[in-house]
């Protein structure tokens, strides 16, 4: 890494006019962050963001990574992503999102990006999106309200990634939010409201309330794979009561062989703890 001296900018504005702009991040990598980032006026700084507007995922995230090591130390570049937040294009809107949160600087402003790219059929952006959408909401609570929102939108995507992260933030919320959304038509939902049902009844003084509801699930979900998760999910309880414990044993009997091994685990479990 370069010491002592800055960028050369024009070489910089070069190698960005040219279609180079892998070369001018590696050129500010060779830097010390805080040193790069005194060359990067608004123009640079607007310039650099737009290359977060990449058809590579791994081009973004190059860029990314770059811009948010120097994003703590220049005002303009901050600006220029908070004004990336709101552009036409939904790749460069997530691009800045993603970038102020790798700089653990994604404010409120970020969730508007953050939600939208939790409904993309892209798992990895969408995954990436949630964990960003989880730490805006631990800094921001006031957030939390748009994020329990997100559970009542058409996009049955968007309502399962809200559903995780409010299990992942634990929230006062997710208990009522899983039950309900154990019956919600998709069926990618309700695998995740039992991971998060699962998840909230877990030492909580609703635990018995929602191993009955997981426990409704054994017989009368439509989906194979609801009725499974259901099934491990009440394995993790440590403690359920007799109605829970017969619904299993009937699940052990189901002619769906991999129902039927959940649920024999689960039982192993329950009293393997008892």
């Amino acid at each position: 890494m370069t010491s002592g001296r800055v960028p050369d900018v024009g070489r910089l504005h070069a190698l960005l006019a040219g279609g180079g702009p892998d070369e001018a991040l590696a050129e500010l990598a060779a830097h010390p962050p805080d040193t790069a980032a005194r060359v990067l006026d608004d123009g640079l700084a607007r310039a650099l963001v737009a290359t977060l507007d990449r058809a590579s995922r791994g081009e973004q995230r190059r860029a990314a990574d770059a811009l948010a090591s120097l994003a703590p130390h220049s005002t303009p570049l901050r600006a220029a992503l908070e004004d990336a937040l709101r552009a036409p294009g939904q790749r460069l809107r997530w691009g800045a999102a993603y970038t102020l949160g790798r700089a653990q600087l994604a404010g409120s402003t970020a969730w508007p990006a953050a939600r939208e790219a939790m409904a993309l059929d892209d798992g990895d952006q969408r995954w990436a999106a949630a964990e960003l959408a989880c730490a805006i909401v631990r800094r921001h609570p006031e957030v939390q309200e748009q994020l329990r929102a997100a559970l009542g939108d058409p996009s049955a995507t968007l309502r399962k990634m809200a559903l995780y992260c409010l299990r992942d933030i634990r929230s006062k919320d997710t208990p009522g939010a899983a039950l309900a959304a154990l019956h919600d038509a998709d069926a990618g939902v309700r695998l995740a409201a039992v991971s998060a049902a699962g998840a909230a009844a877990r030492g909580s003084h609703d635990a018995a309330a929602g191993a009955a509801a997981l426990a409704s699930l054994l017989a009368d979900d439509p989906d194979a794979g609801v009725r499974r998760a259901a099934a491990a999910a009440l394995g993790k309880l440590g403690a359920v009561g007799d109605d829970v414990v017969r619904r299993l044993e009937e699940a052990a009997r189901s002619a769906d062989a991999s129902l039927a091994r959940a649920a024999q685990n689960a039982l192993r479990t329950l009293r393997g703890a008892g």
